[in-house]
């Protein structure tokens, strides 16, 4: 037998290199698939653990030396945080050795990976589980560019001490730039070629696991893919058809197919996702974001083309997506914000070098927004916004800002959409709801300029009809809007107003229909059109209605911000109906409903307001009055009016006014009224109004009721330079008081008896009532000043009531009569005088006289004359007394009347202090000792002399006023006589029947 050796020796060339063949090809069977794949997977655990600083650990590597083919199972790059960085089951390369051998390229029959496990964590500081790895990677290239820094800085000094050098004029070569050639070069290289059958991953799984909360949320999306024909190099049409499929965690798909080429670089294909659900995607958003997402599905389709090529990049087209009920909700809360069931967006299309984007259609259907309103403003503004946003976040330089895109959107629609605001700065919280809300968007356009139209309708607290429409543009800014309301119920509103005045709208309607613009950088605003009220009521807080409003139109409504100006053409009052009630305590409506907030002085210009026509029609303003001890209460009824041409700029308008007080006093009034300054020329006529109803203020400040009376007034008031002057005739027919009432505050006056005195015999009281005063003074009152007047007038004819009643006897003061001294019968002046009285009782048959007769010294020395005379004629003469001038005048009555002197007194007539005997000193010294005897003898003038002499004066005066003149002798009485009185007559006093 041979040896091994002898036999090979034996053997020719060919077989020998046969058997080399086969030992060779046993060899790589052993060492391909014996020996290698187990050094494989030792070498690549330590290098990769090594490289990355983390276990990696393979559990099989094999190679099929056949048919080219590779097996790895088992991978896994360990992780602390997710146990598992990176990792996968199975990892298959088939390459066909033939195919790569017949093309002249690699190429790959599959290349398939299974059970892929990749894991990803993100720590509350931003931190990623791969940070460390990437630092370990980036290392070499760090140490790199730290060894060539000295180098740059021994040259930097150099190169800063050379001197500035003139540019030199190089010759122009015709090469290309070096940077330039260099990247042609570059576009220029070939991509290797390699071709893939097959590319594909099956049962995938990507992890990202977020703990920048307080608890960590797992995010675990299955994935798996499939690209066929896949080529570097000069594809054929379905070459490089690729295909991803990606599972969501709670349902949902998403498949990418189409092809690509990679010299140059294009793309094409559909990309969609179906049923994508949001809530675990959302979850991740929990730490950085205050909103969630309980609910809510996710589908989106769109084809797409890329490409590198210098003037394309990416377009798509037929892009749609659609939301399915999507819910939002702040975090804690648990009602959401914002229930969109679907959301529709069709027919998108982007086109990246032309930098457009167009959205043919939005369509939103259903959807229910609830917000809240708060003093840190709206919830809505702030609910998705990141907890830690930071105002660099937003900005956009011109750097990078590029080109402006141009987007369009064609139709934007809200349909059927729920809106509730819930404001929390009222108390309580009140909600205001737009229902039924359609609202459709078109032709918007985002581009150099913005600008849009828009139309839409809701139903705003559940009655109230919206309907608005417009256009508007951005840069510069213009809007127009038409905006027509009907039917809004004002009560809804009644909290926000509560909140600025202590009001409660119980019930009104409102309507609009304007028109408004805002323009121009510093915008204006005018506002165009009309606007209503119906079936309004107020109540104050105590829950009285003081406002009630059939209805209200205001036509013509012109407003300009520009010109702060306001005009309003016609408005049409109907139906109101004012009431303003005067507390216990005092307070008008006014000083209740004032807040004490005050609007204050904004700085800006005063505003001008015209109303070129105001009418008030079948309306009704009251005063109530519950601060008396009885209440006070006066309405106005039937109440119409008219203003024109009211100005606050300037002019006098016109005013006209008629209606009944209390419902049966006429009352008219017209006349010129300025606001700036203040002017008023008025006139007014009133009449037959009942006052009972004052008996509140006659018991107040006179002391009584009111039993009867009719009042009338006509009047003149007009106010210039601040000035009152006020003009009136006051008439009360058949005005008697009533009952006492007890007030501390009524006049101390007999005040009926001052009636009666006005009080002519028709029963009428005519009153001049005028008034004037200085509005600048803080003191003024018209109140006041006429109620000082009126009181002053009853004062006065209470307590001097012949100076009143000396204009009806001629200007005689009649309080006193005379009659002559000693003398009880009346003379001829006193009968004239008791003819006058007479004549002004018939004219206030109201008045009662009562006549006291009185004696003073005239009658004393009248019946001393008297006396004297009678004993003087008893004397030696035995004549009669001629009187005393006759006496006095004649020398043999003279010397008579010295000797009684000088017998009554006992002395001599030297007394007298008269010297000389001739006739005129005769004379003189019996003028001075009569009158000594009439003094003296006046003296013993008795007490019942006196006073029969004042009774009889008073019954004569009475016989001649009721016996000559026919007076009613029960309006006369008799008064206590008196002696010693003011005068020798009668002395009259009033009193009222």
């Amino acid at each position: 037998m041979d040896t091994p050796l002898q036999w090979w020796r034996r053997q020719g060339w060919g077989r020998r290199t046969v058997v080399i063949c086969l030992f060779l090809y046993v060899l790589y069977l052993v060492v391909v698939g014996l020996i290698l794949p187990g050094w494989l997977r030792g070498k690549a655990e330590e290098e990769l653990s090594s490289l990355l600083g983390r276990t990696v650990t393979v559990e099989k590597v094999s190679l099929n030396p056949f048919v080219l083919s590779a097996t790895v199972e088992g991978f896994d790059i360990a992780d602390d945080r997710t146990d598992t960085l990176l990792g996968f089951q199975r990892l298959f390369v088939n390459a066909q050795f033939w195919s790569s051998l017949f093309h002249w390229r690699p190429w790959v029959r599959e290349i398939s990976l299974d059970g892929l496990d990749a894991g990803l964590w993100r720590g509350k500081g931003g931190e990623l589980s791969i940070d460390d790895i990437l630092a370990r990677l980036s290392q070499p290239a760090a140490d790199a560019d730290s060894d060539s820094e000295p180098e740059q800085q021994d040259v930097a000094p150099e190169q800063e001490q050379q001197e500035p050098q003139e540019p030199q004029e190089q010759p122009v070569a015709e090469e290309t730039p070096a940077g330039e050639a260099d990247g042609a070069q570059q576009q220029e290289s070939p991509v290797p070629a390699l071709t893939v059958d097959v590319l594909q991953l099956t049962a995938g799984q990507v992890r990202f696991i977020d703990a920048t909360g307080e608890e960590p949320v797992t995010l675990t999306l299955p994935v798996e893919f499939k690209v066929e024909d896949l080529t570097t190099r000069t594809p054929e049409q379905e070459d490089n058809r690729y295909a991803l499929n990606i599972e969501g965690p709670d349902g949902g798909t998403l498949e990418w197919s189409g092809r690509f080429n990679l010299l140059p670089l294009s793309t094409d294909g559909q990309l969609s996702m179906t049923q994508v659900d949001l809530v675990s995607f959302a979850q991740l958003l929990r730490s950085q974001f205050d909103f969630r997402i309980p609910s809510g599905h996710l589908a989106l389709s769109a084809d797409y083309r890329f490409s590198a090529e210098q003037g394309q990049g990416l377009t798509v087209s037929n892009g749609s997506l659609e939301l399915d009920n999507l819910v939002i909700r702040r975090a804690g809360q648990e009602e959401a914000n914002l229930t969109l069931p679907r959301i529709a967006v069709n027919g998108v299309s982007l086109d990246t070098v032309a930098r457009e984007v167009m959205v043919p259609e939005v369509r939103i259907s259903d959807a229910v927004v609830k917000a809240e309103l708060d003093q840190e403003g709206l919830d809505l503004a702030t609910l998705f916004l990141p907890r830690n946003a930071s105002e660099e976040d937003d900005e956009i330089t011109e750097d990078n800002a590029g080109a402006p895109w141009r987007v369009t959107l064609q139709t934007v629609a809200l349909e059927q959409a729920q809106l509730t605001l819930l404001d929390k700065t009222v108390n309580p919280a009140t909600p205001v709801a737009l229902t039924n809300t359609n609202l459709t968007v078109t032709d918007v356009t985002v581009g150099d300029q913005i600008s849009w139209h828009w139309q839409g309708d809701a139903l705003l607290a559940e009655s109230g009809q919206l309907n608005h429409s417009g256009e508007g543009s951005l840069s510069p800014l213009n809007v127009s809007v038409a905006i027509k309301a009907d039917a809004i119920p004002l009560p809804a509103f009644a909290p926000w107003v509560k909140q600025a005045v202590p009001i409660t709208i119980r019930s009104g309607q409102a309507s609009a229909d304007v028109q408004v613009d805002v323009s121009g950088e510093e915008p204006v605003v005018t506002v165009s059109g009309g606007a209503g009220l119906n079936n309004l009521d107020l109540l104050e807080g105590n829950g009285q209605s003081f406002a009630k409003l059939a209805a209200m139109q205001a036509s013509g409504v012109s407003v300009n911000t520009a010109e702060h100006r306001a005009t309003v053409a016609n408005i049409d009052i109907s139906g109101l109906d004012l009431v303003n009630r005067v507390d216990a305590q005092g307070r008008d409506l006014v000083s209740r409903l004032d807040t004490g907030g005050g609007g204050g002085d904004t700085g800006g210009p005063a505003w001008r307001v015209g109303l070129k026509q105001v009418r008030v029609k079948n309306s009704k303003l009251a005063h109530n009055d519950a601060s008396l001890s009885k209440p006070f209460a006066i309405s106005l009824e039937q109440w119409n009016s008219t203003v024109r041409n009211f100005d606050t700029g300037g002019g006098r308008a016109a005013i006209t006014l008629n209606g009944k007080v209390n419902g049966n006093a006429p009352l008219k009034a017209e006349g010129t009224v300025s606001p700036d300054p203040l002017f008023l020329d008025l006139k007014m006529d009133f009449q037959s109004y009942g006052m009972e109803g004052l008996t509140p203020y006659t018991g107040r400040f006179l002391g009584y009721a009111v039993r009867r009376g009719l009042l009338s007034v006509n009047s003149t008031v007009k106010i210039e330079n601040n000035q009152l002057e006020s003009r009136s005739t006051v008439a009360a027919d058949r005005f008697f008081l009533g009952d006492r009432v007890q007030s501390d505050d009524a006049v101390n006056a007999p005040v009926r008896l001052g009636l009666s005195v006005l009080r002519d015999s028709s029963g009428m009281i005519n009153l001049p009532l005028n008034v004037s005063g200085d509005m600048n003074d803080p003191s003024f009152s018209v109140a006041g000043l006429v109620f000082t007047v009126i009181k002053n007038v009853l004062v006065k004819a209470a307590t001097a009531p012949f100076s009143l009643l000396s204009s009806l006897a001629g200007g005689k003061d009649l309080e006193q009569i005379a009659f002559p001294a000693g003398e009880a019968m009346p003379g001829a002046e006193t009968r004239q005088n008791l003819a006058t009285l007479n004549e002004v009782l018939s004219k206030r048959p109201g008045l009662s006289v009562a006549l006291s007769g009185q004696t003073n010294d005239e009658d004393r020395a009248a019946f001393a004359r008297q006396a004297l005379g009678e004993q003087l004629s008893e004397g030696m003469f035995r004549g009669d007394w001629p009187g005393e001038q006759a006496a006095l005048a004649d020398n043999r009555w003279g010397k008579r009347i010295v000797k009684e002197f000088e017998k009554r007194f006992n002395t001599d007539s030297a007394e007298l202090g008269v010297e000389g005997r001739d006739d005129q000193a005769d004379a003189r010294r019996a003028q001075l000792a009569w009158d000594r005897l009439v003094e003296a003898a006046a003296k013993d003038v008795s007490a019942q002399t006196l006073r029969t002499l004042a009774t009889q004066r008073a019954e004569n005066a009475r016989n001649e006023l009721v016996e000559q003149h026919g007076l009613d002798a029960g309006r006369v009485r008799l008064g206590e006589p008196a002696m010693d009185g003011k005068l020798a007559g009668i002395q009259l006093g009033l009193g009222n029947d």
